[in-house]
């Protein structure tokens, strides 16, 4: 029952340090525009939250000892056999609750990797050309261009020459800066603090601070700025 009590106190600590992050950042970091500190500092909280809660604080108290009295006890030998009641363990709601939280952890979990799997067996069988700094997936379909590690999936018929190296631009400098790291410990934490609203908003923060990191350094590139 120990072990319970302490796995729920670290849980409620971490969700409590997520939100205090979550509030520091929006209170004093949101409107600055230094989104690579920014970048840090999301993913610092995270890792942060999880660890400070197991960090512990030992003290030790010195006591003066005292002198142990022995006396001569006799012992007392009882005859008669009692009956003792067997007290019927009552129905542990607490362990309930964390398996059908666990379960829904782990059916998101599971949904993330399916996504994964889903995702390398659909480039897979698509056109690739290899550049420099990333692959270029070829896409028939009508979706956003977007970029997932060292991917960059985009309908090149759908963009203009010009607006076709804006968003190769923009997409290549997430592959560089590994932004889809970002992305799946955002997704990761959502999945196993699901229950707690402002985990959602972290991740929102997060995802939005990448695309501000690679509009702003896209702009300094770019000779086209109007345009973009």
């Amino acid at each position: 029952k120990n072990s319970m009590e302490n796995l729920l106190i670290y849980f409620l600590k971490v969700n409590g340090l997520i939100v205090l992050f979550y509030l520091m950042y929006v209170l004093f970091l949101r409107k600055e525009t230094f989104f690579t500190s920014n970048r840090w500092y999301l993913i610092s909280g995270l890792v942060l939250s999880l660890l400070l809660p197991l960090i512990t604080f030992t003290k030790t108290i010195w006591i003066e000892p005292e002198p142990i009295v022995y006396e001569n006890v006799k012992p007392i030998i009882h005859s008669t056999f009692e009956t003792i009641p067997v007290e019927e363990t009552p129905f542990d709601w607490t362990l309930l609750v964390i398996g059908a939280y666990s379960a829904i952890v782990g059916l998101v979990l599971l949904k993330i990797c399916i996504e994964l799997y889903s995702f390398y067996k659909k480039i897979q069988k698509q056109n690739k050309q290899k550049e420099v700094d990333y692959t270029l997936v070829d896409s028939n379909s009508a979706e956003n261009p977007f970029s997932f590690f060292s991917y960059i999936v985009i309908n090149r018929d759908m963009f203009t020459e010009e607006e076709l190296q804006h968003i190769l631009m923009h997409e290549s400098i997430h592959v560089k800066q590994k932004h889809s790291f970002d992305v799946l410990i955002g997704k990761v934490f959502c999945a196993i603090f699901w229950v707690n609203p402002i985990i959602w908003f972290y991740r929102k923060a997060m995802l939005q601070n990448l695309e501000f990191i690679a509009d702003n350094e896209t702009f300094q590139q770019i000779e086209n700025k109007y345009e973009y």
